[in-house]
């Protein structure tokens, strides 16, 4: 019996732990001792994820937590990760992985199961739409369309994404029309995060993206400031301890008035409004950025006035 026990109770010793920010006291075993815990124990290792994490029974009992699948950006790499990560929302999942703000929840976007179950872990209300994450700001125009005709211009577009911004956009016919059903706009997210990026790129649809947090509750920058939420979710990407800062600075674009509307402040709004201000935007009711802009650089520019910000 303490032979069979034993897997559970200590580490192997090929075992190697997720490091900091990891997913508190988990221990990510190899395939070889998964597959020998699961003929002890007479279970099913999922050949979906390459690498799954098994609590130990005195952790578990101390926290318990329980993690259905992870994987490590630093032990695994990134591109085990995104294999991993790519199956699981193709199969209509739940993955928890890093962004270049904080860490979010993601699943596909024209998948109605997933979409619901994101809402229901999060306890978010339905009137609350998800955000859209796409790999590149060439991609955009395929899931926007035209404000009373006109387009927000690609040299905008490459100006702003990828970066932590979020851009809220007339909605285009691509996006299945049961995501945030009754909403007219969109809101586009390019992270500037490799590991984002490289999925999106993969499963070549779009991602619905929101922070991993209980609906109300504070960002997160480590897997354990969500580990309420790990019951619920499919794979966790473990990618450390992200920067301090707030989530995305969220912008609607008005292109044929030339107009931008801030709904969130979030950790790039200096930065944002210069960038808009450089291509000819203003910020709705006020004027923006000086003139000297452009040759001062967009990070040594100043919002003029104070503005009212929706959370």
């Amino acid at each position: 019996i303490i032979f069979l026990l034993q897997p559970f109770l200590e580490a192997p010793a090929s075992a190697r732990t997720c490091g900091s920010g990891s997913a508190g006291n988990v221990h990510i075993s190899t395939r070889r001792n998964q597959h020998r815990v699961a003929k002890e124990k007479n279970m099913r290792i999922p050949l979906s994820v390459p690498t799954t994490l098994f609590r130990s029974r005195r952790a578990s009992t101390n926290s318990r937590k329980i993690l259905s699948a992870a994987m490590s950006l630093a032990n695994n790499g990134l591109a085990a990760c995104v294999d991993a990560a790519a199956d699981a929302l193709l199969r209509g999942g739940i993955v928890a992985l890093p962004t270049d703000t904080v860490y979010g929840l993601a699943c596909l976007a024209d998948c109605p199961v997933a979409v619901g179950r994101v809402y229901a872990v999060k306890g978010r209300s339905s009137g609350k739409p998800l955000a859209v994450c796409l790999d590149s700001a060439a991609r955009v125009p395929d899931y926007t369309i035209p404000q009373d005709g006109c387009n927000v211009n690609a040299a905008l577009l490459k100006d702003l994404l990828p970066g932590p911004v979020t851009l809220v956009l007339p909605r285009g016919p691509r996006l299945s029309d049961r995501l945030n059903p009754g909403v007219s706009a969109v809101g586009i997210r390019v992270p500037d995060h490799p590991f984002i990026l490289a999925l999106c790129r993969r499963i070549r649809r779009p991602v619905a993206l929101t922070s991993a947090n209980a609906s109300g509750a504070s960002d997160s920058l480590r897997p354990d400031d969500f580990s309420s939420l790990w019951p619920d979710i499919d794979l966790l990407i473990d990618g450390g301890c992200l920067k301090p800062g707030p989530a995305s600075t969220v912008v609607e674009l008005m292109p044929a008035a030339r107009l931008y509307r801030v709904l969130r402040t979030g950790r790039a709004l200096e930065s944002t409004a210069c960038r808009l201000a450089r291509h000819g935007y203003q910020l709705e009711g006020a004027e923006a950025c000086s003139s000297g802009v452009a040759a001062a650089g967009p990070d040594d520019c100043r919002l003029p006035v104070p503005l009212q910000v929706a959370s």
